[in-house]
């Protein structure tokens, strides 16, 4: 018997990682980076009053959520694209400008979908290295471009490091980079920095036609399993991503749910102001362990324990996770001895904490304080 032949060779790159939690009680998700705070106001009662509609097919245009996202940022709707997830969106821009043996060009240690963006349309994947901290280098981003780049992908704050880049030095890459490339902006983790800082990747844009910034639902607004997401972009640009989006790829009830929670900045002001406290707190908890962290501004810890065995990052999250923990190892984006947490509940990471200086003890042999 015969099988199909893929044109691309089978690959295990993925951002979906099977854990064994077998034996644990209960579970803390700590791997997803998802807001343990909820959902915003009004979103739930939102998807509830749309369920009684969902024989209908939902609005193809999302024409209700991009007035309202349109209406809290100050943009042109016409402008905004939505989709399912912010993902959806970003492979849409390698679909619409990239080509087998064309170059996607980003930061190494980005977010793992830019990868995958390129594998799947079979063009080459180029990672620049970055400087001391996981800091982006502009500098070498553009050294990098060759007449074969395509587009180029900048996460800001980055996953899964949590490093932000600074406006000035985004603002400079988008200046100097060669018009005719897409340089797509993915502000993800964005409500969790200066709003003043997010919001002028906007103006960048406006200055820029190649520029495409995207946006989620999925962290601080808390709607991870809705699926909502958006960007934005010159007007040929978004009917570009328009023609190869899919049909109805926003479901009635997170288009409802998405239309309602962007008005609610007062609760993402909240979300961004307790999860900076959470990760100071983390930092800080991880640091007395005896962990090197990342400069992270996202709603998560990028740390590594220096000493520590090969594989013990691997083993340490195995185990955690039969005891009802689960957060991140890093070895698929090539950095196998760091670890990604989630903020969370104080006390939920207190016990997460608490095993995790048992697994440290193991490695150093030094007695660690498990309080606060």
């Amino acid at each position: 018997m015969t099988l199909p032949v893929p044109y691309l060779a089978a690959r295990t790159l993925t951002v979906v990682k099977p854990i064994d939690t077998s034996g644990a009680k209960r579970i803390v998700n700590l791997g997803l980076n998802e807001s343990w705070l909820g959902t915003a106001p009004g979103a739930i009662e939102a998807i509830r009053a749309s369920a009684a509609d969902v024989h209908r097919y939902s609005d193809p245009g999302c024409k209700v959520m991009r007035a309202a996202i349109g209406k809290q940022f100050r943009l042109d709707p016409a402008r905004i694209v939505c989709g399912n997830g912010s993902e959806e969106l970003l492979d849409a821009v390698g679909r619409v400008y990239a080509r087998a043996g064309d170059e996607i060009l980003f930061p190494a240690y980005s977010f793992l979908q830019f990868n995958i963006v390129a594998y799947r349309i079979g063009a080459k994947a180029v990672e620049v290295p970055l400087g001391a901290n996981f800091a982006v280098d502009i500098d070498m981003l553009l050294a990098a471009v060759t007449p074969a780049t395509r587009v180029v992908f900048l996460a800001n704050p980055n996953n899964p490091t949590g490093v932000a880049v600074p406006m000035d030095e985004v603002a400079r890459l988008a200046r100097e980079l060669p018009s005719h490339i897409v340089l797509v902006l993915d502000a993800a983790y964005a409500e969790y920095v200066d709003p003043a800082e997010s919001e002028a990747t906007f103006e960048i844009a406006d200055r820029h036609p190649n520029v495409v910034v995207t946006r989620t639902f999925s962290k601080a607004y808390g709607l991870a399993a809705a699926r909502a997401g958006w960007a934005y972009a010159h007007p040929e640009v978004a009917t570009a991503l328009n023609n190869v989006r899919g049909i109805g790829n926003v479901n009635g009830m997170a288009q409802a749910a998405a239309t309602v929670a962007i008005a609610a900045q007062g609760f993402v002001k909240e979300i961004r102001e307790r999860t900076a406290e959470g990760r100071d707190y983390l930092h800080g908890r991880l640091r007395a362990l005896g962990f090197e962290l990342s400069p992270s501004v996202a709603n998560f810890a990028f740390a590594r324990l220096p000493g520590a065995p090969a594989g013990w990052a691997q083993d340490t999250v195995a185990r955690l996770a039969k005891q009802g923990f689960i957060f991140r190892s890093n070895e698929d984006y090539g950095l196998p001895d760091w670890l990604r947490i989630t903020v969370a509940d104080q006390a939920d990471l207190d016990e997460m904490l608490q095993l995790l200086a048992i697994e440290v003890e193991a490695v150093t042999g030094e007695k660690l304080a498990a309080g606060g």
